[in-house]
């Protein structure tokens, strides 16, 4: 049977035992935004009602099993192991029983291919996003994009060379 309570203005906590196992599911809603967090624990099945103390900036959760008892401090949207000396009998209070468990989060709708962007200018460097491709002066970087600078080296000593040359006009190096 699942539980829960009411932790702040947006943040709900759930508990549930199926089996041997305690599913603790804090849920976040605000404007705009939703969040979901989930432990699970082998604790076995409840033999209590699991309590619940409201502290300060969070919550303290106690589920008695026939393994131990078991206590968790909700901090935030985080769960986690609490220290027994932490619970006070006095302020416990038991969870409600709840017909519907947390609502599962529905999935984003996927974003929208950005419209084509016109080519950035900037003294003579030009940008463009399709094909990505930045150009200063006679030197061309892009993702598949030849380079317009057409001056080539040679491999042997780096002199420059002319288009068609067969050979190094500075050290004689036969070029490929």
């Amino acid at each position: 049977m699942p539980y829960h309570c009411d932790l702040s203005p947006g943040q709900k906590i759930y508990l549930d035992n199926p089996g041997s196992i305690t599913l603790i599911t804090l849920a976040s809603a605000g404007a705009g935004q939703q969040q979901q967090s989930n432990t699970q624990v082998h604790t076995g099945p409840w033999t209590e009602i699991p309590q619940i103390i409201r502290v300060d900036n969070g919550a303290l959760l106690r589920c008695v099993t026939a393994q131990g008892t078991f206590f968790w401090q909700i901090q935030g949207m985080q769960i986690g192991v609490a220290s027994a000396t932490a619970w006070d009998t006095n302020q416990a209070t038991p969870m409600q029983v709840t017909e519907v468990g947390p609502s599962p989060i529905a999935s984003m709708p996927p974003m929208p291919p950005m419209p084509p962007m016109a080519p950035m200018q900037m003294g003579d460097m030009q940008m463009s996003l399709n094909p990505m491709t930045l150009r200063m002066g006679k030197m061309t970087l892009g993702l598949n994009t030849p380079t317009v600078n057409n001056q080539k080296f040679c491999t042997q000593c780096g002199a420059a060379i002319a288009q068609g040359d067969r050979f190094c006009g500075s050290c004689g190096y036969q070029l490929p």
